[in-house]
């Protein structure tokens, strides 16, 4: 089995505001079935976002909040998961912009060949929840999410 880039791709999300305020990503080449993959992948998720690095959600996003405050670089959490917003789109060019060159070697010596990120690369994406004291909580597991809910619910007095 050939290697092939895949990525981890994260949200930052601030529980007090309700938005997504910062993106991140990694890539990585990996070796496997893609079921191998994407078992690195959600292993990786919990704890590559460390050291990743981030990106402010582009400016092309805004949120007019009820007050009638704009603010511009942040989305509602559900631009995460809509494929047609396109909130990683910048943040994947600077992932490629990011990758080595790769040495072809030839009788003549060696050239370098930039790496592209493929079209439709497999790639997961994590919330990562941070709460009102600035601690982050990647959102992975049913006990991630039980934990969100609960969070969320004295934050907001459910």
């Amino acid at each position: 089995m050939d290697a092939e880039l895949i990525i981890n791709l994260w949200a930052l999300y601030d529980g007090s505001t309700g938005t997504v305020y910062a993106l991140a990503g990694r890539a990585y080449n990996i070796a496997g079935t893609d079921r191998e993959k994407l078992d690195f992948l959600k292993m990786a998720a919990r704890t590559d976002y460390v050291t990743a690095k981030r990106y402010r959600v582009p400016d092309r996003f805004g949120i007019v909040f009820p007050d009638g405050q704009e603010h511009t670089g942040v989305v509602y959490l559900n631009a995460v998961s809509d494929p047609n917003a396109q909130l990683f789109e910048e943040l994947f060019n600077n992932l490629e912009a990011d990758l080595p060159p790769l040495p072809r070697f030839s009788v003549e010596g060696a050239s370098y060949v930039p790496q592209r990120i493929p079209n439709d690369p497999l790639c997961i994406t994590t919330v990562l929840y941070e709460d009102d004291a600035g601690n982050i909580r990647p959102v992975v597991t049913d006990e991630d999410r039980a934990w969100v809910r609960q969070h969320e619910a004295r934050l907001h007095g459910y």
